[in-house]
């Protein structure tokens, strides 16, 4: 017990441990999804800069006092937590056909989203849960984390539905590039699902700071 705690608290202070968790978990996703291409690697290092990109970002946004923050805990389970889901929806052949319907024509947000849910419910729901557990995981890591963001259920489900949004337009942003670039690829639909969902996160915590510091300018 005492190891566990001492290598979950070791865990905590460790920020790198958040991206390098990420990455490896888009790897898996890459590995269960079975996709094959010409300019599959292409896409795997596009989305590797946009994760490190949106890490980047939300350091600038959210610099770590205490090792990995909130919203870096929660991307890295909710990334855990999707990818598993998205192994479930790729075996009942849901990915492959909501990569044939996207990369065919692209749709609206609306249409896109809805898309998403239909064809990889899975895939969504264990994105939600896997970044619900940051709620007791950050409370038991830390005693004085309680008014940390996304350490509370309500702007835990917030983040979510940001993360929801910005898998949907990351989806669309790299099929559009791909399409520029002359070809399409289910590989461009999943990194632009998981450099969204960065993003995603990062939309979230500078919605939430932009508030804070309008209450702050009216007190």
């Amino acid at each position: 017990m005492t190891t566990l705690s001492a290598a979950s608290r070791a865990f905590a202070t460790s920020p790198a441990v958040a991206v390098i968790g990420l990455l490896v978990i888009v790897g898996c996703a890459w590995r269960s999804t079975t996709i094959g291409g010409a300019h599959e690697i292409v896409w795997l290092n596009l989305t590797i800069a946009a994760i490190v990109g949106g890490f980047l970002a939300l350091g600038w946004l959210r610099p770590a006092r205490v090792g990995v923050t909130a919203p870096q805990l929660m991307l890295m389970l909710g990334a855990a937590g999707m990818t598993g889901g998205l192994a479930c929806d790729a075996h009942s052949g849901g990915f492959a056909v909501l990569a044939s319907v996207c990369l065919a024509g692209g749709g609206n947000f609306g249409e896109t989203l809805r898309l998403h849910w239909h064809q990889l419910p899975a895939m969504h729901l264990g994105m939600i849960a896997g970044g619900l557990t940051t709620v007791p995981l950050l409370r038991n890591l830390r005693k004085g984390c309680r008014r940390q963001f996304c350490a509370r259920l309500v702007q835990n489900l917030a983040c979510s539905a940001w993360m929801v949004v910005g898998m949907t337009a990351g989806t669309l942003v790299f099929i559009r590039i791909a399409a520029w670039a002359g070809g399409s690829s289910p590989a461009a639909m999943l990194g632009g699902m998981f450099g969204g969902m960065v993003w995603g996160m990062v939309a979230s915590v500078s919605m939430y700071r932009l508030w804070y510091w309008i209450i702050a300018r009216a007190d």
